[in-house]
């Protein structure tokens, strides 16, 4: 038997066995459970809980007594119902998680949506901006363009628009890009462009001089100063690493570091020299560590 999950926040660590035992209670959010998903901000302390289900859930029925659930949870607690063909909400499907960056504690806020990826480690996803950040004014970003690629809801985006003149980001995931797009409007950030697309896709035609921005004026690698790319753990594909390779300055943050020096032998070993480096333990008590690393062209 679990009792207890440590590594978790304060939040969630109190909700867990509270979940459990309001749940039990009540038969429209009990049957045909299989799973209990938590999403917590620390700095507005609110919890999001995503309920699964293994056979379709009744809307209605549920709702009442998930509504129910939640006060006897606590305050600023919200849950989500999910069964196959089914979704219900008690209310918002997201939570807003700020972050005090840098010497001068700035604030930076981003959505976390539920069901989307967001970095699991407060102190750590602090660490990684302000590293890239360091990393960038290192090599004179302030009138230089950056090119994003994998930007997930915006993070590193709002966190280096102070730094670059201009940053174009991309990202796959819709959800993503939407929240991305809210934590920019949030942050008050007016100088980054995200863009919903296939990043190797996004490569290709910038290699070969076919892609365009929201203006519909033509973009190319030598209109950026600068790349970073924060990829899944399987790395770059050939097309972005080949890309990536025609820059002066790359900045890369990694949770496959195995695949991190694959693509660098691959790509960069005979023209960019890894000039800083950081181990980053996003995910603590797990086997799985993340790595950043500032590049230099050389040749």
């Amino acid at each position: 038997m679990v009792e207890d999950f440590p590594m978790a926040t304060e939040e969630i660590r109190r909700a867990m066995p509270r979940t459990l035992c309001a749940v039990r209670k009540r038969r429209s959010v009990r049957d045909g459970l299989e799973a209990a998903h938590f999403l917590a901000s620390v700095w507005e302390g609110s919890l999001l809980i995503t309920l699964v289900y293994s056979k379709p859930i009744d809307a209605e029925e549920w709702l009442k007594e998930a509504r129910e659930v939640c006060q006897e949870i606590g305050e600023r607690v919200e849950l989500v119902g999910r069964s196959k063909g089914a979704v219900a909400r008690t209310g918002r499907d997201h939570v807003v998680e700020t972050y005090e960056v840098g010497d001068d504690k700035r604030l930076l806020s981003y959505k976390h949506t539920e069901g989307a990826f967001s970095n699991p480690n407060r102190d750590v996803t602090i660490a990684t901006m302000e590293f890239l950040c360091s990393c960038a004014r290192g090599f004179g970003a302030a009138d230089a363009s950056l090119l994003e690629m994998y930007c997930g809801n915006g993070n590193h985006t709002c966190a280096l628009a102070s730094v670059f003149k201009r940053i174009l980001a991309v990202e796959i995931n819709p959800k993503l890009v939407d929240a991305a797009r809210e934590s920019c409007a949030m942050n008050g950030v007016t100088n980054a462009e995200i863009v919903l697309a296939d990043s190797q896709n996004v490569s290709k035609r910038l290699t070969r001089g076919q892609f365009t921005d929201a203006t519909g004026a033509s973009v190319s690698p030598k209109d950026f100063a600068a790349v970073l790319v924060d990829p899944p753990r399987a790395g770059l594909d050939d097309d972005t690493l080949k890309l990536v390779a025609e820059f002066d300055h790359v900045l890369y943050v990694s949770c496959g570091p195995e695949n991190f020096f694959r693509n660098f032998e691959a790509g960069m070993a005979k023209t960019h020299a890894i000039e800083r480096f950081i181990i980053l333990d996003h995910f603590p008590y797990t086997q799985h560590v993340e790595i950043a690393a500032y590049m230099k062209r050389v040749v």
